[in-house]
């Protein structure tokens, strides 16, 4: 599942080419003198799809449908010209949202009942810009409470287009990086289970819009075991996304009023 999920049925074979990508997300970028370490082994047990395929009914959103998908897998590149105006107003949007104090607090909380629910061991997550909702005080609030869970921030090689995560833990100093997006400064590589992901914009799905820089959809891509968490803000929702060929769905997107994607409705939430 991911931003490595994918669509049951014909849909879960477009999500997964995305090898070459376009649509991706905010990221954190290597120093190029950087060595390249080798990432720690992950203990934990291999994704496991909580709403099975079926070959009659498919998910979307919240609503079962014997219908074909709302979102085509084959738009044209033509229409990438009217992601980039989306893009810009959503982003306007979201810096400008009235009680944002309020509406950061809600999906904060709703943050830390996701990860209980889940409960990782290796968590991504990421450096917030433009706008974007920083998931970095609450996991500073969720490690202090477990230990267990082994937190990791990404960098980004410019000159490969290719994304990695560096354990990071709350309170280590962060760097400048390209794009004017923090960077861990460690050197241990890490591959999380479960990564938290900015959205632009997102379908409620799962489907999502990034920044258009296609990290998270190449880093995603053949990662069927990480669990993706897409974080946004209920004004970025979107009624109607095209799919790209390149696009990773989202396991779940949390915002302060709700959850989406294809995880949505079997995910039990305790207060």
């Amino acid at each position: 599942m991911t931003t490595g999920a994918a669509l049951a049925g014909a849909a879960a074979e477009t999500a997964t080419l995305a090898a070459s990508g376009a649509d991706g997300a905010s990221d954190c970028a290597i120093a190029e003198d950087a060595e390249k370490p080798r990432p720690i082994a992950s203990a934990e047990p291999t994704k496991r799809r909580k709403i099975p395929d079926s070959n009659e009914f498919m998910l979307i959103g919240r609503q079962l449908t014997v219908n074909p998908p709302i979102y085509d897998p084959l738009s044209p590149d033509q229409h990438q010209h009217l992601r980039a105006d989306l893009r810009r107003e959503l982003i306007n949007r979201r810096q400008s949202l009235p009680d944002r104090e309020r509406r950061d607090a809600e999906l904060a909380a709703r943050l830390l009942q996701v990860l209980d629910a889940l409960e990782p061991k290796t968590l991504g997550a990421y450096c917030a810009t433009r706008g974007e909702f920083d998931p970095l005080p609450t996991l500073t609030q969720w490690a202090a409470a477990h230990p267990e869970c082994t937190l990791a921030l990404p960098r980004v090689t410019e000159a490969t287009k290719q994304m990695e995560f560096f354990v990071w833990t709350p309170g280590e100093p962060l760097r400048p990086g390209p794009y004017g997006i923090a960077e861990p400064t460690g050197s241990v590589a890490l591959a999380p289970t479960t990564l938290l992901v900015p959205c632009v914009g997102f379908a409620d799905v799962g489907l999502r819009l990034g920044y258009g820089g296609g990290y998270y959809d190449r880093y995603l891509a053949g990662r069927e075991e990480v669990y993706s968490v897409g974080l946004s803000y209920s004004c970025c929702e979107l009624q109607q996304l095209d799919m790209q060929p390149h696009d990773q769905l989202m396991d779940l997107v949390l915002t302060e009023d709700g959850l989406y994607g294809l995880d949505a409705m079997s995910l039990t939430l305790v207060d």
